[in-house]
């Protein structure tokens, strides 16, 4: 029959040396190797006289399951997100050459050429005012609607003043102001632009258009050739 020295003390250099290894690992079969590492010099170095509980065995194997869930749950969401991103990226790159209309209060028109603008109206409107005026404020172009819904809308511009006399190629201002009645409805004026180049090195894409800027994906309004 065998002695048991209750007295004889415990193997700390083993706990040390698992313990290290728990720590600089983060895999999680690496994770669960160390775990039962430790199990066993724990359960080997144990006080006879008052063994480990079954429910403390059961605590510490369900916290080593589940940071190891958690680990596989980064990493999946992690790839996840990758393959979204470059989903994207490909999709933006779409866009190069075509035409999107953008929140802008200006809008850049070539001499002789439609320029193309619009509007983004948030509620029901019984009247909606347009005008396009240079940088002296002096009016060159006035669109009315009404009763408009909500929604997208656009228009294409001559490029004539009041006088029906071709302006010069540059930029021009929006000015919008919808009411429903005697109410102001919110409205956004938009501006289109052609997509020149994407910049995909951030996480959100950029959209360079050239006089106008650049912009992001989420601020397109509409796309067309």
């Amino acid at each position: 029959m065998s002695t048991i020295n209750v007295n004889s003390s415990i193997d700390n250099t083993v706990i040390k040396k698992n313990g290290n290894d728990f720590q600089n690992n983060s895999n999680p079969l690496d994770l669960q190797k160390n775990f039962l590492s430790l199990l066993i010099a724990q359960i080997k170095n144990q006080d006879p006289t008052d063994p480990i509980k079954n429910t403390e065995l059961t605590s510490q194997l369900a916290q080593i399951n589940t940071a190891s869930g958690i680990e596989r749950l980064n990493s999946t969401v992690g790839n996840f997100s990758s393959q979204i991103n470059h989903t994207q990226n490909i999709q933006v790159s779409s866009l190069i050459g075509h035409h999107v209309m953008i929140p802008n209060t200006q809008l850049v028109h070539t001499e002789n050429t439609e320029t193309r603008f619009g509007i983004e109206l948030i509620g029901d409107a019984t009247i909606v005012k347009i005008q396009i005026t240079d940088e002296n404020e002096k009016i060159l172009h006035v669109k009315t609607i009404k009763n408009a819904k909500p929604g997208v809308y656009s228009f294409k511009w001559d490029g004539k003043d009041l006088n029906k006399k071709n302006v010069m190629t540059g930029k021009y201002n929006i000015l919008v102001i919808a009411k429903n009645k005697d109410q102001n409805v919110p409205v956004q004026s938009l501006s289109a632009a052609l997509v020149n180049s994407i910049i995909t090195s951030s996480g959100d894409p950029i959209i360079d258009l050239g006089a106008l800027g650049n912009t992001t994906l989420s601020k397109i309004r509409e796309i067309f050739k």
